[in-house]
């Protein structure tokens, strides 16, 4: 069993700003806002703090998350691993420094265009979830050797509690069609390496991940008892970052994890993966914002922003995401509850409307911790506003 011990953690992490209200005041001037700054130490030692916590597992930086260069050669510099879910990805992962053999392809559903691109590029691990898939990649074998070269891993539909999103309403194959999905790959002389899956973004207890390898570990017995040789579990993403609610730290969501893959697999040869987005790359940003206008309306104070859901708050929409919005303490200001919306012409482009906030000012900065996840890789110029700058600090 999982020492709940482990979870009673007086570190919790909070969302934290990576520069100060003065740092940001300068880098406004040099470059406008809105504003995405990225610490560099941030995001390593976020990477160092996870590697060390599960110590043997590989960790795949999960491309989708924030594929920015300065994110992807920093985690490079680190001899990381990174995960691509296609040829755009693993070309960006090229350039940052990432070799083909440091890297997984994880789309369960992919065009051969997708697939040939990364195979010819020397990508040779990929997944797949039904056996469309594996027809596919076999079909697709008649000018490259994928019985020899191509590894697969047969991602499984996993879903978890405590998590915002479940990814596997869309990918992962229910674990009773496991067997059946084994052999389909088996006769067309395809080469099934281990499994994958992944728990759904945001997952807030690490007790999910524990009763996802449980399972896995049942049917990995089943696929050895088939004859099959496997020597890999990938344990996907989902690891959590702070926003407005506080999450475990990393050490001890990590050991939860790491206890239950040694209660698991532990006497086995098996190599541990892992595909961390979210929790590596989102406390490494902050984006500094702007009051654009303000006004009261049905007696409530409105405060417009040169930012919204279309552009670096797209996780509202996507991730049901909740962000602290920082305003700078100026003696005692008052405060009382507000609306910020976004600058665009969509009513709907509302950031918040519940936080506490002061008489603010137009012109004024606010700043919002957390936001390297998608936020910049999910944004738009809708209404032909730019998207945010972006800026690497130390």
């Amino acid at each position: 069993m999982i020492d709940t011990e482990l979870l009673r953690d007086p570190c919790a992490r909070t969302a934290t700003p990576v520069l100060s209200f003065d740092s940001a005041r300068s880098l406004a001037v040099q470059h406008g806002t809105p504003l995405l700054v990225t610490s560099r130490s941030r995001l390593v030692r976020n990477y160092w703090e996870m590697k060390q916590a599960m110590p043997g597992v590989d960790l795949y930086y999960a491309a989708k998350a924030n594929p920015a260069p300065v994110i992807l050669e920093a985690l490079a510099a680190e001899k990381a691993f990174v995960d691509v879910c296609s040829a755009g990805e693993m070309v960006a992962a090229l350039a940052a420094g990432f070799t083909p053999d440091r890297m997984l392809h994880t789309h369960p559903c992919k065009t051969e265009d997708n697939f040939r691109q990364c195979y010819d590029a020397g990508l040779r691990w990929f997944v797949y979830d039904s056996e469309s898939e594996a027809e596919k990649i076999a079909s697709w074998s008649t000018d490259v050797n994928l019985t020899s070269e191509v590894n697969l891993l047969l991602r499984l539909a996993i879903t978890a509690q405590s998590s915002k999103i479940n990814l596997s309403a869309k990918f992962g194959a229910p674990v009773e069609d496991v067997a059946s999905l084994l052999e389909a790959a088996s006769r067309r002389r395809l080469n099934v390496r281990g499994f994958s899956f992944h728990v759904g973004s945001q997952c807030v207890s690490p007790e999910d991940y524990c009763i996802a390898i449980a399972k896995v570990r049942e049917v990995w017995d089943l696929a050895t008892r088939m004859g099959f040789v496997l020597s890999v579990l990938d344990i996907g993403g989902g690891f959590p970052a702070p926003y407005r609610d506080d999450v475990p730290s990393t050490d001890s969501f990590c050991g939860v994890i790491w206890r239950g893959l040694q209660e698991h697999f532990g006497r086995m040869n098996v190599r541990f993966l892992a595909e961390p987005g979210r929790g590596l790359c989102a406390e490494s940003t902050t984006l500094v914002t702007k009051v654009i206008g303000k006004s009261k309306r049905w007696g409530m104070p409105w405060y417009f922003i040169d930012d919204g859901i279309y552009n670096s708050f797209s996780g509202i929409m996507f991730d049901h995401g909740d962000f602290p919005i920082l305003f700078e303490s100026s003696g005692d200001r008052p405060v009382a509850a507000g609306v910020i919306a976004g600058p665009t012409c969509d009513s709907g482009d509302v950031v918040c409307r519940d936080q506490e906030m002061p008489d603010l000012e137009v012109g004024e900065l606010l700043m919002v911790p957390c936001m390297g996840a998608y936020a910049g890789a999910s944004a738009c110029p809708f209404n032909g506003l730019p998207v945010a700058k972006s800026v690497l600090i130390a």
